[in-house]
């Protein structure tokens, strides 16, 4: 599938979703802002692809969030729109398989939704983090709403109401919770498809029940979150992967999923 703003590339199982405008520092333009829910469709309906890593061309910039001179079209016109305006991310699209995300620079502004919508972060030792919404008068009310799901709150604060003049660095980063791991910038990529490898020879179903227990589940209280996962157990329990994996285990054999789209 062609885009103008992103690159897709599938090998091996593994898609990797690049946001290519490096001239901008991967700004989210009215054009990308279209593309992004169009590619995690297509990476949600392709069965051959079995987990994502999104990262940002170039060295500098994961995403520095809305490009402020060609801002992303809201559905209500303007600046007036619904929350279903934005949907630049796998959570914000309802995408149930696992995404990796791989800093590989600065992340700033609405670039931490990809951030905060992983399910893994793996940063390079120069990434950096920072929320310049309240410098341009804007409210920095979506992304450091789900941040403070993986840090404490008040570095979440403290990155908001700095507004971009204090950055944080990835070590801190990673002490924080923000992210899961640092590497080297010449080692990104190729830890994000090592993690991924260890991902993709699992259950497809399994997988997106679990991420659905764990991210919907964070949504509602205890009770309710564990009725949930239990509801999704139950459904699992009855899909054939999960008689294939006793099988396979007992057989000493790789097991034989089923694709995603049979989950």
């Amino acid at each position: 599938m062609e885009f103008s703003t992103l690159k897709y590339e599938l090998t091996d199982g593994v898609a990797l979703i690049t946001l290519d405008r490096p001239q901008a520092h991967n700004a989210i333009n009215s054009v990308m802002s279209r593309e992004l829910p169009a590619v995690w469709r297509h990476f949600a309906t392709d069965d051959a692809a079995l987990v994502a890593i999104v990262t940002g061309a170039g060295e500098r910039a994961l995403c520095v969030g809305a490009d402020l001179a060609d801002l992303p079209a809201m559905d209500g016109g303007g600046r007036n729109g619904t929350l279903a305006s934005i949907r630049w991310t796998s959570l914000q699209n309802a995408v149930w398989k696992p995404v990796i995300c791989a800093v590989n620079g600065m992340a700033a502004g609405g670039g931490l939704h990809f951030v905060a919508d992983s399910d893994i972060v793996i940063a390079a030792e120069h990434a950096s983090f920072f929320d310049t919404h309240v410098k341009v008068g804007l409210v920095a009310g979506m992304e450091p709403v789900t941040l403070a799901r993986k840090m404490p709150l008040e570095a979440v604060l403290r990155m908001t109401l700095v507004g971009g003049n204090e950055r944080m660095n990835a070590a801190r980063a990673q002490a924080l919770g923000l992210v899961g791991e640092v590497v080297p910038a010449d080692r990104l990529l190729a830890r994000a498809f090592e993690v991924a490898a260890m991902i993709k020879g699992n259950s497809p179903a399994a997988m997106a029940r679990s991420k659905r227990a764990i991210w919907e589940g964070a949504e509602r209280g205890l009770g309710a979150a564990l009725e949930h996962a239990w509801e999704l157990i139950m459904q699992q329990n009855a899909h054939p992967d999960t008689e294939e994996g006793a099988r396979a285990f007992l057989e000493k054999r790789a097991p034989r999923w089923r694709p995603f789209s049979e989950c």
